[in-house]
């Protein structure tokens, strides 16, 4: 069977974004400006819980794992929250970047890119102002510039735009 019957000759790319466009809505609508659609893209994203890590995923049988990924979001923390916590594990802020990571990797937009680089940077940001570690290794200079700059985006959430401007002084200090 030829395999472009199955997809109507669209390529994988193509795909993406046709199923991005019928799922949560995550590309800005149609007349939305880049900073509204940014700033709406991260708010739904904070309020999201992380899904579960990969090892975690490989004890589940797979049934179990696809209804924990679905029901995962009804039990845990928000990412915004976990970032604001000074309580949360190092290993879970590790997460948090790596998600960040992913969601770059995966951006359909450039709103979703933004968004996604602003979840890393988040949870470096939490690392260095809450555990007093360096979960990246950018240099303290090239930290500070990011969360500047970060932290001055119209679309920024203020919790996190406060939490960059913490990291931005720490960097600071350290890079004196």
């Amino acid at each position: 069977m030829d395999k472009d019957t199955t997809t109507f000759g669209l390529g994988h790319k193509q795909l993406r974004r046709l199923f991005a466009i019928g799922s949560e809505g995550d590309l800005p609508e149609a007349g939305q400006d880049s900073t509204e659609a940014a700033s709406d893209l991260l708010a739904r994203r904070l309020s999201e819980t992380l899904p579960l890590g990969a090892d975690q995923m490989k004890m589940l049988p797979e049934v179990l794992s696809r209804l924990c990924y679905t029901m995962g979001s009804l039990a845990g923390e928000t990412i915004l929250s976990l970032l604001k916590n000074s309580s949360t594990n190092i290993s879970v802020l590790r997460r948090i970047k790596r998600h960040g990571k992913r969601l770059s990797t995966h951006a359909l937009s450039e709103a979703e890119k933004q968004v996604a680089v602003a979840i890393y940077y988040g949870a470096i940001a939490s690392a260095l102002v809450f555990h007093n570690q360096r979960i990246s290794r950018l240099s303290y200079t090239t930290l500070e510039e990011s969360f500047e700059r970060l932290s001055g985006e119209a679309w920024m959430s203020k919790d996190l735009s406060t939490l960059y401007k913490i990291a931005r002084k720490y960097c600071r200090d350290r890079s004196s």
